[in-house]
Parts: structure tokens; C-alpha cells; sequence
């Protein structure tokens, strides 16, 4: 069967495997997309002249109305974006219909998958071709200028790293702003623990280490998203006794599949 296209550009509603339209309690009432979407397992469908986003929440999601979309999504313009959650919100983006309907049907099959933790690193091999420009410039000088980078220093008395500039043109900039007091720039959570365990190493050895990153993290406006990036960790020269990196990212697809 092909749905096809059932309804025209806006925000689509699907449950129990059909279009559906929202009850609204007054005629100015918003529909509540928290309880739609992770209590009543509603999934949505937006569609604009820059293609179709599907949304849903992986633990409540009504497969038949996943199926459903599997294949009204057929008919639809692309690009497409699935954007479900699981422990925080992913974003992936396709050309194709049959790329976003193959990896719907790929995730109805990991709807009870709890994941089992909230960073994920994997080394990566600093010679491939898929490699950011400003990550390639980065390996290929051993350096990388203040602007597009952040610097953490050895802070002694925690015994740890902390992040002590934010370039502006940073990806942590781009995303939270340059307030030191963002997700990223916080230490003793998870994911600081995780990301920074490479530092010592790079200071000790002055050798660059590159990896793909895969990590849930508290979003500007108090979301966890899942954020997909390529790092470059340098060593940083601040004096003898004091030890420091200086770190490049970029947001890039990555080796990881959590899902």
C-alpha cells in the first residue's frame, strides 16, 4: 500500500495508523506536543517549501502509524529529518524517501532500546577524506587559531580540566554562546568526564589525538539533544608547570550509531 500525499503543506498529526485531526479544548488552544508525542504516542508530520521533518518519541510511538509513515513519506518532498527521542532528541537528515522509510522502519525495530550511556567516543583515523577542512588544517599544523577553538586548562586543587576561553566562532559558541557556564563548558557531569579523559595524554605526549563524538547534551532552552561531532585535541604550551589543550570541533556525521 502507498499512502501517498493525504494532505497538503502544514503540521500533520498521525495515531492509531491514520491522519488524525486534534481536538482542541477552545478555539485558542495549543496543542500540548510534550503529551502528544511522549504520552499519547502521536507522531508528527511538518511539511514546507524546505521538505519534511517526521518527530516522534521512541518509547510511545504507535508503530502502526510509524508504518503508516513509512510509506505516506513516499509521496512527500524531501529533504527529510527524522527527529525521535530516546534518552534526548536526534536529528537525522536524508535526500531520499526511501533513505528516511528504511531508517523509520530500522528504528521501530529499536523502540525498547535503552541506551546505556550518554557520550560516545570512538577514535578515528586521521588520514581519511571525510575529514572537516578546519580539522584537517588543525592535524595537518598542529595548531589552530583562537577564534575556532576553546582552550582547557589543569586546574590542580579539583584535579581536573576545565575550560578557561571560548572562541567565538567555536561550535560551542555557535550553540550555547559564550557564557562559561554552558552544558559543555561545566565540569563533573557525564559527559565532562567523558570528552576530557583524552586531555592528559595530549598534554603529556604534545601529540594531536582526533576523534568522532556522539553525545546527549542540555540544549540552550533545556533540551537534551543528541549532538554528532568530529574533535581535534591539541596540546597547548602555558608555562612549565601548567598543562592545558586546545580543542577544535566540528558538527559533522560520525562513525557512532547509538541507534
Amino acid at each position: 500500500m502507498n499512502a501517498g500525499r493525504t494532505m497538503t503543506a502544514g503540521t500533520h498529526w498521525v495515531a492509531n495508523g491514520r491522519m488524525t485531526s486534534l481536538q482542541h479544548n477552545g478555539d485558542d488552544a495549543v496543542p500540548d506536543e510534550r503529551a502528544l508525542l511522549h504520552r499519547q504516542g502521536y507522531v508528527k508530520i511538518v511539511e514546507s517549501d524546505t521538505g519534511t521533518i517526521v518527530r516522534w518519541a521512541m518509547f510511545s510511538a504507535n508503530w502502526a502509524s510509524l508504518y503508516y509513515v513509512t510509506e505516506w513519506i513516499h509521496g512527500a518532498a524531501g529533504p527529510f529529518q527524522l527527529q525521535y527521542y530516546s534518552a534526548g532528541w536526534f536529528n537525522e537528515r536524508y535526500d531520499h524517501a526511501w533513505e528516511a522509510s528504511d531508517r523509520i522502519d530500522q528504528l521501530i525495530y529499536k523502540s525498547d532500546v535503552q541506551l546505556s550511556q550518554t557520550v560516545y567516543i570512538q577514535d578515528a583515523y586521521p588520514g581519511r577524506d571525510d575529514i572537516p577542512m578546519l580539522l584537517q588544517k588543525a592535524l595537518t599544523e598542529s595548531a589552530i587559531d583562537e577564534d575556532h577553538s576553546i582552550d582547557c586548562t589543569y586546574d590542580p586543587s579539583s584535579q581536573k580540566f576545565r575550560v578557561a576561553r571560548v572562541g567565538s566562532q567555536s561550535t560551542i559558541a555557535k550553540l550555547w554562546g559564550m557564557s562559561p557556564v554552558s552544558y559543555p563548558c561545566l565540569t563533573g557531569h557525564s559527559y565532562d568526564q567523558a570528552v576530557s579523559r583524552i586531555y592528559p595524554e595530549v598534554s603529556r605526549t604534545g601529540e594531536a589525538h582526533y576523534d568522532h563524538i556522539y553525545a546527549a547534551m542540555a540544549s540552550a532552552n533545556g533540551d537534551v539533544v543528541w549532538v554528532p561531532y568530529q574533535r581535534v585535541v591539541l596540546p597547548l604550551k602555558m608555562g612549565r608547570s601548567k598543562k592545558a589543550v586546545r580543542v577544535v570541533t566540528e558538527l559533522a556525521k560520525v562513525d557512532i550509531s547509538p541507534l
